[in-house]
């Protein structure tokens, strides 16, 4: 295969365009590895050496665009030059490349990861640990970080996350429990974690059950009246936890 033309492109590679009207864009790296300015006949099993070469350096180049974003691990950058096309065994000698080169750190990015998650979202340790391990990282590093951090800092994030929502809550004591016990466990948090702030909640649900007990009653007093609005109205407000003195009492003064 005769080379005719050099074309420079853009950013550092360059298009080669050869007599029988085939053409290949190669990086610069390449044309001065294979001596390409002089070289102007190669054959074909040089011209597929040329192109793996050419291809497995594209991969690195991308796989460091990509980590300039931010740091990232082995299974995040396979996807990404799965996505960009390249072969696997291409993206295995750039993953290893790059973890000779320091770019790929697995313990780094554990502790950093789990920093950010800290610092940037209120997920607990289960979920926190969970996205980890579904990142193929190692099971035993992630727990070894994770046992670093200081107990006293997810217990703060319960509580804030609770103080949060106890601003919005319109429910009793016990649903609010239950509800935002579940709530909590689906963010990562166990429920040795939760128990003991939960059942230590000072929660005035009075202003909750007048509210709640006056709107139950409205809507329910236009399809019923008598015992039928009483039975209903009953059910309605122990549904949503209260206690069954505090409906009685209710009941009794309409």
């Amino acid at each position: 295969m005769q080379i005719i033309k050099f074309q420079k492109l853009n950013d550092n590679r360059y298009k080669l365009s050869f007599k029988d009207s085939e053409s290949l864009i190669l990086y610069d790296d390449i044309i001065l590895k294979y001596n390409l300015l002089n070289q102007k006949n190669i054959d074909n099993t040089k011209y597929q050496e040329i192109k793996k070469a050419n291809d497995e350096l594209a991969s690195y180049y991308q796989a460091i665009k990509y980590l300039g974003i931010k740091m990232r691990c082995q299974k995040e950058i396979t996807t990404y030059l799965k996505k960009k096309g390249f072969l696997n065994n291409t993206i295995i000698k750039t993953l290893n490349r790059l973890e000779q080169e320091g770019y790929v750190d697995e313990e780094k990015y554990i502790h950093y990861y789990i920093l950010d998650q800290i610092n940037l979202t209120l997920n607990g340790p289960l979920k926190i640990k969970n996205s980890l391990i579904n990142l193929d990282l190692n099971k035993e590093l992630i727990e070894q970080e994770l046992a670093l951090i200081d107990y006293n800092i997810w217990q703060d994030r319960i509580a804030k996350i609770l103080k949060k929502r106890l601003k919005s809550n319109k429910d009793s004591k016990q649903i609010f429990i239950k509800k935002n016990k579940e709530y909590l466990y689906k963010n990562g948090y166990s429920y040795e974690m939760t128990n003991p702030i939960l059942s230590s909640l000072k929660i005035e649900e009075d202003d909750n059950f007048e509210k709640t007990a006056f709107q139950f009653y409205q809507k329910l007093s236009k399809k019923y009246d008598n015992e039928k609005l009483k039975y209903y109205l009953k059910n309605k407000l122990y549904a949503k936890g209260y206690s069954i003195d505090k409906i009685n009492e209710f009941v009794d003064k309409i």
